[in-house]
């Protein structure tokens, strides 16, 4: 049998990337309204969950910020669309543009950290923004949150149902995964996996390590404002409590789960754990502890990712078979 050439492979690929994404087009005609709205928050946390994967996995940073910075997306599209009566749409730009100057104003001290001392800061920034969305009462409404967030609107059309919507988040979450895939096919993306790898020789190769930094914190920034301006306009309402800790921990976990260096491993993570959260929901507070015992399997069976149990990844083929007695090992 003649072995698959990468040619093959990449042809492969690429029929089935055409099949899912017919099947994911023609899903909201024949599915209940339940899990075509399951399947819209799906696509809203494939944003910030592939932001959050640029910074952990080829950054090297690990953020539990995100959450946070995903509300402030959604703060700024709402306030506003029901304050100063924009249209949704002119709203999305704004919501990017200020989670990443918030991210960058909070965030880049805490670049010079590293490891746990990071991840503790980044602690520390969501619990900052949570506090100010709460007590900040005469701009973000307090505990009480904003209420009558517009529809996104195309000129007549209205996209307001569960099955409108899904094609809108469809389109961001394949969007999102395209350009992620261009910046980390750049430089940018050589320079972040040199810096992941091993800093000092990335910063002994002329790498400008600050720069990449702050870039890859700025990009994770911008996909989770774009993700809360779509969830603003889909929920409608919006109030602190939706932008504690707990989002933070799970878009860590679904990015972990499905593989931080896996674009593809982390759209299927989003897709496991998100339909999962929704039929977890009956237990309250106890599914962190779910989260948990997933970020820390995840952590030790799949380093490479869930998708590594169904597609091969390199350098994770068979061992090379040990020397003779009398012939020397290979270096």
């Amino acid at each position: 049998m003649r072995p698959r050439s990468k040619s093959d492979t990449a042809r492969g690929r690429r029929w089935g990337f055409l099949g899912l994404l017919g099947v994911l087009l023609g899903a909201p005609g024949v599915l209940p309204t339940y899990i075509v709205h399951i399947g819209v928050f799906v696509f809203i946390d494939t944003l910030p969950v592939i932001g959050l994967g640029i910074l952990s996995g080829y950054a090297g940073r690990v953020s539990l910020a995100q959450g946070a910075l995903f509300g402030v997306g959604a703060y700024t599209t709402a306030l506003l669309t029901t304050r100063l009566g924009w249209p949704a749409l002119a709203g999305f730009v704004p919501a990017v543009c200020v989670a990443v100057l918030l991210g960058i104003v909070l965030g880049a001290p805490a670049l010079r950290l590293a490891g746990l001392y990071f991840v503790m800061a980044t602690i520390g920034i969501q619990q900052i923004i949570w506090i100010v969305l709460m007590n900040w009462g005469p701009v973000t409404g307090g505990s009480q949150g904003i209420r009558s967030i517009p529809a996104v609107t195309f000129g007549p059309v209205v996209v307001e149902s569960p099955q409108a919507f899904y094609y809108l988040a469809l389109g961001a979450a394949l969007g999102s995964y395209l350009l992620s895939r261009r910046v980390l096919a750049s430089r940018l993306g050589l320079e972040l996996r040199a810096l992941c790898d091993d800093e000092l020789a990335a910063r002994a190769s002329a790498v400008s390590v600050t720069r990449a930094k702050v870039v890859a914190f700025a990009l994770s920034a911008a996909w989770a404002g774009a993700g809360g301006f779509l969830y603003a306009h889909y929920v409608r309402y919006i109030h602190p409590e939706m932008f504690t800790l707990e989002p933070s921990i799970l878009f860590l976990t679904m990015s972990i789960f499905g593989g931080a260096r896996s674009l593809e491993g982390m759209l299927f993570a989003t897709g496991i754990l998100e339909s999962a959260t929704e039929y977890l929901r009956p237990l309250g507070e106890y599914r962190m502890i779910g989260y948990g015992l997933l970020l820390l399997l995840g952590m030790m069976f799949f380093p490479r990712g869930i998708l590594s149990l169904f597609v091969r990844q390199p350098g994770t083929g068979p061992a090379a078979p040990a020397p003779a007695a009398d012939e020397p090992a290979v270096r």
